[in-house]
């Protein structure tokens, strides 16, 4: 309350979660426009209380509209990273050593990766890498165990290098990577449905079972009605499952083809830019 008071900002903006929650107290005390902004299909507790005040609501999802003012709501999208925008196809097999004839599976379970993604691929590498090529970030925590069971799991595979394990991913491997991409295996964050739209390659997506408002399931529900990607549940993660998935889509050029105009199509481009232009609209009239 005494830094945003003796700063008194024309505007404060707010993404949820817990750390914004006292600034919002404050914006509210001293009558300071808000703006916030909801990444997911259902909103945060911080965000659900701020909407009720906020003097715009900008949603990355349509289905997050029922729970605001309709008068207040503008459907923006989600920011994607700059460096993170239309991977290099051309440089990308080059830069990650893969060879360009080769279809290509992407997984990517987040910066601390999925165990249990982990796992099921596991199972399903010996295989794979028999036709095809895979791109794996396993999280930095899972790297060492996920070594170990390489060792034992490809010992004398004729196509080991068709493998390649990160742990974490700066922005640059992780745009390569998605250039090289044929098809991707995401959870279902905001960010990396937004950033796989953006990329326009199809995806199945794996949905967290316990998030906050169960928002993961609901976005990825919310990408697969845009016809953009395949929905396994947790329950269901299964190599079987995964693996008929994979093969089905690796098959199948036109359902391939459909998938990416539909995720190019859910992706809404500058919505950095559009935020950011009703920021400076409400701060003006503030200031006024």
């Amino acid at each position: 309350l005494k830094i945003l008071f003796s700063l008194y900002p024309d505007v404060v903006v707010g993404k949820g979660g817990f750390a914004s929650f006292p600034t919002l107290v404050a914006a509210r005390i001293l009558n300071i426009p808000v703006i916030i902004h909801e990444s997911d299909t259902v909103p945060g507790r911080v965000n659900a209380w701020a909407g009720k005040f906020a003097k715009r609501v900008a949603i990355s999802f349509p289905e997050a509209s029922k729970f605001f003012n309709q008068e207040k709501i503008a459907l923006t999208g989600q920011p994607v990273q700059r460096e993170l925008l239309e991977p290099d196809k051309n440089g990308a097999f080059e830069y990650l050593g893969l060879e360009p004839s080769l279809l290509t599976l992407f997984i990517t379970g987040g910066s601390l990766g999925s165990q249990r993604m982990n796992n099921e691929i596991l199972d399903l590498l010996p295989e794979l890498l028999m036709s095809y090529q895979v791109i794996h970030q396993v999280g930095t925590d899972n790297i060492d165990i996920m070594k170990q069971e390489l060792d034992l799991r490809l010992k004398d595979h004729p196509h080991r290098e068709r493998y390649l394990m990160y742990g974490f991913m700066n922005a640059l491997e992780l745009k390569m990577s998605a250039g090289a991409s044929t098809v991707i295996i995401s959870r279902a964050g905001a960010s990396s449905i937004f950033n796989i739209a953006s990329w326009g390659v199809p995806s199945i997506i794996i949905p967290i079972t316990e998030s906050n408002g169960n928002h993961q399931r609901e976005n990825a529900y919310s990408f697969t009605r845009a016809g953009a990607c395949v929905v396994i549940e947790e329950a269901n993660l299964h190599s079987h499952v995964l693996k008929s998935e994979i093969l089905r889509l690796f098959n199948d050029g036109e359902e391939r083809l459909r998938m990416s105009g539909a995720a190019r199509a859910f992706f809404k481009a500058g919505a950095g830019r559009t935020i950011a232009d009703e920021i400076i609209r409400l701060a003006l009239e503030h200031e006024k």
